[in-house]
């Protein structure tokens, strides 16, 4: 699976966990990306690198539109958008569905109609709630998150900035806490924190703390995509943070490549003069570059686990399926377990005891003898 080149890092297959179909925004017109999809799948990367897979979700259910003195309508419902994407996939294997729900103005029947005319189709939801306008941790997503419950589905959360800063404002409806909170009120489905809480390393931290919190509580199954993150940022500082601090918890399996593609500089014609294929291959030059002069010996493991492996567990293979939350155990319990433990020691105590009274009581002959 993994080629060795020079002292970057390796070649190999990527699953980028987070990608796009369908319409956006660029500049004042809507674009469709649909075809840009092909740019970084149909042939390997300038580096050599293959994308294998892309975890794809249509961008026509997020767009909103608000024709005056009608409810907020988008580009396409629940249905259409999510039936055209499973289209899509006919013609392009490498495409992992996500279907995109739309709470607060579609309804979850029409997901649960969705999946039992798709059955195993889409492996998991996709959730925008800047484009919905409502908080993340909401109970109107609750009906949808019941179907992923019972579906075992993963879900996709979009999250922005906690706090300020010189390039964005904070999000009031998409902060990693809000993700939280509503991933507590399903502690078995896993629940992915987009763009890992937004640029910045305060936003970034904060969305890593609660990962890192959700794993030390067992009160949820919370993962990431890096999209976005150090974006401008040649030497990756942030995201060597991110990394060092998921090792040290043992945490590392929580984190998944992703861009945000075909959106931004890796769609259209790019930006800044650079091609959306040079964007991206830079993009993960520069990660794995990182990687490989921070990490050693460790550096193929860590590629391969951000890159493949974490994504491939978790919407392919499906292995946080048998991993499982741990259960708490109540002080009741524990009592409990601490009382049978003392009983334990104490009768082996005894045992012993006996055992060396016995060995060091004289025997007839040595009384003899002593006399």
């Amino acid at each position: 699976m993994i080629t060795r080149i020079n002292s970057i890092s390796f070649t190999g297959h990527i699953i980028d966990a987070h990608m796009h179909s369908g319409r956006w925004w660029r500049y004042d017109n809507l674009y469709d990306h649909t075809p840009d999809i092909d740019t970084f799948t149909k042939q390997p990367l300038p580096n050599g690198d293959t994308v294998e897979k892309v975890v794809v979700s249509n961008l026509d259910c997020m767009v909103r539109i608000e024709p005056q003195g009608e409810k907020a309508q988008f580009l396409s419902d629940e249905l259409t958008g999510n039936r055209k994407l499973l289209e899509l996939v006919k013609t392009k294997e490498c495409i992992i569905p996500l279907a995109t729900c739309q709470p607060g103005y579609g309804s979850a029947e029409n997901i649960k109609t969705l999946l039992e005319e798709n059955p195993k189709q889409f492996a998991g939801l996709k959730f925008h709630s800047e484009q919905l306008n409502i908080p993340a941790d909401s109970a109107v997503y609750n009906p949808y998150m019941e179907i992923a419950k019972k579906e075992k589905l993963p879900c996709l959360f979009h999250s922005g900035q906690t706090f300020d800063t010189p390039t964005g404002k904070a999000t009031q409806v998409s902060k990693p806490q809000q993700i939280y909170t509503l991933a507590k009120r399903y502690p078995d489905v896993p629940v992915i924190i987009a763009h890992l809480g937004g640029n910045g390393d305060a936003n970034t931290m904060t969305a890593v703390d609660c990962i890192i919190n959700s794993i030390k509580n067992n009160d949820a199954k919370l993962y990431a995509d890096i999209s976005w993150i150090d974006c401008d940022n040649p030497s990756k500082s942030t995201l060597l943070q991110v990394i060092k601090r998921l090792r040290e918890e043992n945490a590392l399996d929580r984190l998944m490549f992703g861009t945000d593609a075909p959106i931004g500089r890796f769609g259209f014609w790019g930006e800044n003069y650079v091609e959306p294929i040079h964007a991206y291959t830079n993009n993960i030059n520069e990660i794995k570059a990182m990687i490989k002069r921070e990490f050693g010996s460790d550096a193929d493991s860590i590629t391969e686990q951000i890159f493949y492996k974490n994504a491939k567990d978790l919407f392919i293979e499906r292995n946080w399926q048998s991993k499982g939350a741990a259960k708490k155990v109540s002080k009741t319990k524990i009592g409990i377990i601490a009382g049978l433990l003392a009983l334990v020691v104490g009768g082996l105590s005894v045992s012993a005891a006996q055992q060396n009274n016995k060995a060091n009581t004289p025997r007839p002959s040595q009384i003899v003898n002593a006399k």
